[in-house]
């Protein structure tokens, strides 16, 4: 009696290969791009949860509370660099002037920290310094310029997405009023917004 023996033959698991492959090669460029678009997505939501704590603490603390760029957010004296928001702390800002006094941590105390994000990602903003007032609504600091659009970019820069009117970058908005938002959409192409670096 003859058995027969179960298995896949050689030109099965040829074919298998085969489609397999084809199908990798189909999928990979839109896992690479949905990698990049979750990347731009990530810092542009913690940035913008930063500038909400801000916002919330300085209702609540009833003192002003600044959101800055910092080059070295998770050192226990972080200090505001005046950079770009490659990193940012949430600080209390008792003596208004969007600068943290690392020297005095009980008076002005590090509320949030962003840590430094993906060096293939380049940050844009209209200034360095985002403050809020116990109202809660953003301020200007001694007439400088605050960080009230603050763009995050990869090296696709503010282009359209393909298939999509939406930018690749990811664009955090304060308005007056102290509402944030993340945007995408193409006004994020004109002023006041800045270019990609």
């Amino acid at each position: 009696m003859k058995t027969r023996s179960a298995g896949f033959t050689l030109m099965e698991l040829m074919i298998t290969l085969a489609l397999a492959a084809v199908i990798l090669s189909i999928g990979a460029p839109s896992f690479t791009e949905f990698r990049r678009n979750n990347r731009l997505t990530s810092v542009g939501n913690d940035f913008l949860g930063a500038v909400q704590t801000a916002r919330s603490e300085a209702i609540k603390r009833q003192v002003p509370v600044a959101v800055c760029a910092s080059a070295n957010p998770g050192d226990a004296a972080a200090t505001c660099s005046g950079g770009a928001f490659t990193g940012w702390i949430v600080f209390a800002d008792p003596d208004n002037n969007c600068d943290r006094d690392a020297g005095n941590p009980v008076l002005e105390p590090v509320l949030r920290v962003g840590d430094t994000i993906d060096p293939s990602l380049t940050p844009a903003s209209t200034g360095s310094c985002v403050s809020f007032a116990p109202t809660g609504f953003s301020q200007v600091i001694g007439g400088g310029p605050m960080a009230t659009n603050t763009l995050f970019c990869d090296d696709r820069g503010k282009a359209n997405q393909a298939g999509t009117n939406l930018s690749a970058a990811r664009g955090i908005e304060v308005g007056l009023t102290g509402r944030s938002r993340v945007t995408r959409e193409n006004e994020i192409n004109a002023n006041p917004w800045t270019d990609c670096p």
